[in-house]
């Protein structure tokens, strides 16, 4: 079977999810061999770099949908996202319990994670053999 090259809104969804893994297993890692709190900041700024762009990606479908957009549902997402969770991030840098480099290690994780994804799916594009012309020709006149 080919490998499709789908970098749909699931490739997001996917990203977001991996994000998140890897975020909790590098707490574990940090938690177990450095510190808690520099684990925690870590998990900590991934689940807000997530979240960003969980209504990010949402806003933006609704925004550019097809289909009549739901100016109730973009204004929701626009209310949470941009002061609700801009707020948050404020008040946990506010609460200094984190280390600034912890949480920024964990917000950039997710730029990571998009860029080793995206550059897998462009290496597996370039391992497919591709069919030259004169060979689908060929399958054709044979079949």
């Amino acid at each position: 079977m080919p490998y499709k090259n789908n970098m749909g809104i699931e490739f997001i969804y996917r990203t977001i999810k991996t994000t998140l893994i890897l975020g909790a297993l590098i707490f574990v890692v940090t938690t177990i061999y450095y510190d808690f709190k520099i684990g925690l900041g870590i998990l900590v700024g991934a689940g807000w770099g997530c979240l960003n762009l969980y209504f990010l990606t949402n806003l933006i479908k609704e925004a550019l949908s097809p289909e009549k957009p739901d100016k109730r549902k973009i204004a929701l997402i626009a209310s949470v996202k941009f002061p609700l969770l801009y707020l948050l991030g404020y008040f946990i840098l506010r609460l200094k319990y984190f280390l600034v480099t912890s949480l920024l290690s964990g917000f950039t994780l997710i730029f990571v994670v998009l860029f080793l994804k995206a550059l897998g799916r462009w290496v597996l594009s370039i391992s497919q053999p591709k069919e030259s012309s004169s060979s689908s020709a060929e399958k054709k006149s044979k079949g």
